[in-house]
């Protein structure tokens, strides 16, 4: 069991001495969860498929206990390990995003050998990242610093320090990309995994396990924003888990939402659906207009690349019963870039995939128009889209290159992605023609794809 990845033979074979479908282990996991905790579990079949095949390897404790009880035998004996205690990964010492992602390349949880790995990377930030760590003085970076040290120096003012480094991460992500973030938000992960794992740490746990989801899931979306789905994914399943297990509806909402929006951008919209409606139910138990909006929207698009036009109309008129006028900063709301043209952007995507090509069109114009706060390269590309499928190719040509130029700033993949399929539009459209040419120029010159 010494690689990840590699397939859970022991719990597989428990499963089958029992004589119990996946449903069943489900079911059995989730009312020992609720015994244990007193909450409801959230596991589903694809949680124990992960278990299966070694995706997952060490859950977060309310599930390891409540596995515990199931089967009525120690975690060991299910084959789960703890990767902290069989093998220390060495960190990467070099700057920028590749050193940080090969750093988590395998989804290692650190153990104290990494401490010093972990200050050093505080430091790095600190020097590199001035806007980053600008929320904090000097003392504030040093106190974040000796709670990785000496993990029993951890108090709430050093999980205020980590949350305002976290919160300008998404901001330089917001402006410049992931490229700007991911150093930052990875290091973040590691730091709240090291004060989980450090010892008891009763006054603190739920909030630490709560600011554990809230990172895992800006680093789920930044990956899924480079093109690294597989960890992506670990990421955010690590965030919905942490965040059930000390009741967050918020941070829940937030990673399955995320989760959601990635996995109905690789083409996987039942399962998209499941996300975004197990997202707006704990959205909704939250109360944050913000996060109840942005939930409806991201049901609307998993629904409508399902093409089921009805639910998908009615999403998007759950998303715009909120008022999202207030401006909110990321400390207010975990969706804090949920204004008025973050829901035309996704009014538009949803409109144009169930075919509603004039409405389409309308919501994109009015996204750009109210300058989202995300997405505006995604936004311009979108349009220029809508525009080739309704036969006005010079301004579905004109939006493209815009959004060609707002990505060579970005570097995310996500983006190339879509531009690409939009760049693929426009040769089936017009083959040969002066636009497709224009086209292919400009994304030579700004190599974006």
């Amino acid at each position: 069991m010494g690689s990840a990845g590699r397939r859970n033979l022991r719990l597989e074979t428990l499963i089958a001495r029992q004589g119990w479908k996946r449903s069943d282990v489900v079911d059995k996991v989730n009312t020992a969860y609720e015994l244990l905790t007193g909450k409801p579990g959230a596991y589903d079949e694809e949680a124990i498929r992960r278990l299966l095949r070694g995706v997952t390897r060490w859950p977060t404790e309310g599930y390891r206990r409540a596995l515990e009880q199931t089967f009525g035998v120690p975690a060991a004996d299910l084959g789960l390990y703890n990767p902290r205690a069989s093998r220390a990964k060495p960190s990467q010492t070099g700057t920028g995003a590749e050193a940080a992602l090969r750093w988590n390349e395998g989804g290692e949880e650190v153990d104290e050998v990494h401490r010093r790995e972990l200050m050093k990377a505080i430091a790095v930030i600190t020097a590199a990242a001035p806007a980053i760590t600008a929320a904090l003085n000097t003392d504030e970076v040093e106190r974040t610093i000796r709670a990785v040290a000496t993990p029993r120096r951890a108090d709430s003012a050093v999980l205020n320090n980590i949350e305002a480094m976290l919160n300008q991460a998404r901001l330089q992500d917001d402006l410049l990309g992931p490229q700007a973030a991911i150093r930052t938000t990875l290091t973040q992960v590691d730091i709240t995994e090291a004060l989980l794992t450090s010892g008891p740490q009763d006054p603190l746990e739920r909030r630490l396990k709560s600011l554990r989801s809230k990172v895992s899931t800006s680093a789920g979306w930044q990956l899924f924003d480079l093109g690294r789905v597989n960890l992506a994914e670990k990421h955010f399943e690590a965030a919905r888990d942490a965040a059930d297990e000390v009741g967050d509806d918020s941070a829940g909402a937030m990673a399955l939402a995320e989760w959601s929006a990635m996995t109905e951008e690789i083409g996987k919209p039942a399962v998209a659906a499941d996300q975004a409606t197990a997202a707006e139910t704990r959205a909704n138990r939250s109360g944050d207009p913000l996060l109840r909006a942005h939930t409806a929207g991201i049901t609307a698009l998993a629904q409508a690349k399902a093409g089921h036009e009805g639910d998908t109309r009615r999403a998007l008129a759950r998303a715009e019963a909120f008022d999202v006028s207030t401006p909110r900063t990321p400390a207010e709301s975990l969706a804090y870039f949920c204004t008025a043209g973050h829901i035309a952007r996704m009014r538009a995507k949803a409109l144009h995939q169930i075919g509603d090509v004039t409405a389409a069109i309308e919501a994109a114009q009015e996204s750009l128009r109210l300058h989202a706060v995300r997405d505006r390269a995604a936004s311009h590309i979108l349009l220029g889209t809508v525009y080739i499928d309704a036969g006005d190719l010079d301004s579905g040509l004109n939006a493209i290159i815009a959004g060609v130029e707002a990505e060579a700033a970005i570097g995310s993949a996500r983006i190339s992605g879509q531009l690409q399929r939009a760049r693929t539009l426009v040769h089936v459209r017009a083959p040969g023609s002066k636009a497709a040419r224009t086209l292919d120029a400009r994304i030579e010159a700004l190599q974006v794809i």
